[in-house]
């Protein structure tokens, strides 16, 4: 039986075939394919079979998601030469990378008597204990060699080391709310507890450094969608409302699959009703679409595609991706040219991996974001103090070390040490250029808000290029290298 693949169909130009040079075969075959299921294609000589399924549709006479046979897409190439038939991709979220362990505790068990240790996470402030802790420890840390795991309800974990392990020479500890990600060395096994600091929402971070005057009232007036693993439930976060992209899915449950959409929709968007935190445009009208699956690692750059459509129809004016990683996709592509054709700009994160800017946010009708930090913008211990490289910039800013950068970055904003929201009325701190694109997107949400001319110029591709013109006008420069800033942080 031939193994079936999923692909996107997309006319010869464009997104859907309203675009010019599609032919009117084209035009037919994708209008024929707008209902989802089983599909027959002939396939000569008989008993061949070429198994060929719909899975979902945007637009009728636009790009389709579909599975199919080998020998299906042969006889459909040979049927449509026209149709672009490209591999469905995924995307990841782009936060910063964490340590990854090469030999764990069960390869240890092969060849030594191994003792269990209970670790504790509390809060320093309080003494707290903190649950649904992260924590890497390296006995090893240049072989990789360690353990890992995550705190219960006590905050507790076991980790089990060698009998002759005394010492961990670095342990990761990376809460998912309340405390700050710290990182220990040469710490001790028998000391037993671990403590972090606490969130305090008035603490200067990095985004409250790059931006420190914010006022309920800013960007009232601006439409922004975010495009991630979904937004809320939580009381900073009014939400006017969304879709779920994601095929097989209930469309209308855009509530968050993870925690990463609701942290990036707080820094753009965080209303001041828990805590008295704000996001850097507070008033903007926030619409959320899903393009991550429940448990899922990746977007498909169908659901993407299908959440930047929607999100263009249902008017908002910035869309932020903080996502990317994939190879260079006609899918997104499209999307992303379809959007800014009429209006919308697309602002996306450059990616985590310390080297060339990935794709999407490599597109060229992109406004891609690297990620800039200020030194001491976090509490003794905590562990971004090792996202510090040289050169340093205006008031010892720097670009961190896990940001892409390159020749497409186009500005730069805080993504090193940020509080923002966690669901269920919870606050964490994320690093990576993930959370410097909602920054980013806030800042020029408020900048287009208080210039009506740009706001309510007709929904084409000169207003797209007039926010862009807006945003790198006003940019500050901060003092680093071009390739990495871009025209500076955006304001």
């Amino acid at each position: 039986m031939s193994l079936m693949l999923r692909f996107v169909l997309l006319p010869t130009r464009g997104f859907t075939t309203d675009e010019p040079h599609n032919t009117a075969a084209i035009e037919t075959f994708l209008t024929t394919m707008a209902a989802h299921g089983p599909r027959r294609l002939e396939v000569p000589p008989p008993p061949r079979v070429a198994r060929f399924t719909v899975l979902d549709s945007i637009h009728a006479n636009g790009a389709k998601l579909v599975a199919m046979s080998d020998v299906a897409l042969m006889r459909l190439k040979r049927e449509q030469p026209g149709l672009r038939v490209v591999p469905e991709v995924f995307y990841r979220k782009a936060r910063a990378p964490r340590p990854r362990l090469i030999e764990t505790v069960q390869m240890f068990a092969t060849r030594t008597v191994l003792e269990r240790h209970t670790l504790k996470v509390v809060l320093k402030e309080t003494g707290q204990a903190l649950r649904d802790v992260d924590v890497i420890a390296f006995s090893d840390f240049a072989a990789g060699r360690g353990a890992q795991g995550t705190t219960n309800a006590r905050g507790q974990l076991n980790l089990e080391f060698p009998r002759s392990v005394k010492v961990l020479e670095r342990v990761y500890v990376y809460p998912a709310h309340s405390g700050w990600p710290v990182l220990l060395h040469n710490w001790p096994l028998r000391a037993g507890t671990i403590e972090v600091p606490a969130i305090a929402l008035d603490f200067i971070d990095s985004r409250a450094k790059a931006y420190p005057r914010r006022a309920p009232a800013d960007g009232r007036g601006v439409t922004v969608g975010v495009i991630d693993t979904g937004v809320g439930p939580h009381a900073a976060l009014t939400v006017a409302g969304g879709m779920n992209a994601v095929t097989g899915e209930d469309a209308a449950d855009w509530s968050d699959s993870h925690v990463h959409g609701t942290h990036v929709a707080g820094i753009i968007a965080a209303n001041g009703n828990a805590g008295g935190f704000l996001g850097v445009s507070p008033a903007v009208t926030l619409r959320a679409y899903r393009v991550f699956g429940k448990g899922a690692e990746g977007a498909s750059s169908f659901a993407i595609a299908k959440a930047i459509d929607r999100a263009v129809a249902d008017g908002c004016d910035l869309l932020n991706l903080s996502l990317g990683g994939g190879p260079d996709d006609p899918t997104t592509s499209e999307a992303i040219k379809a959007a800014r054709a009429k209006g919308v700009v697309c602002v996306i994160a450059s990616g985590n991996e310390g080297g060339p800017v990935a794709w999407p946010a490599r597109h060229p009708l992109a406004v891609s974001i690297s990620a800039l930090g200020f030194k001491g913008a976090w509490p003794a211990g905590a562990m971004q103090v090792q996202t510090v490289t040289e050169p340093t910039g205006k008031e010892q800013s720097f670009i961190a070390d896990f940001s892409n950068t390159g020749p497409e970055i186009d500005l730069t904003g805080p993504g090193v040490g940020v509080i923002s929201c966690i669901p269920h009325d919870r606050f964490g701190v994320m690093d990576g250029t993930s959370m410097a694109c909602p920054a980013v997107t806030g800042a020029l949400a408020r900048r287009l808000a208080a210039d009506t001319a740009t706001l309510g110029m007709p929904r084409d591709a000169d207003r797209a290029d007039a926010i862009v013109r807006l945003a790198l006008a006003v940019a500050r420069d901060m003092g680093l290298p071009p390739l990495a800033q871009g025209a500076g942080l955006a304001q």
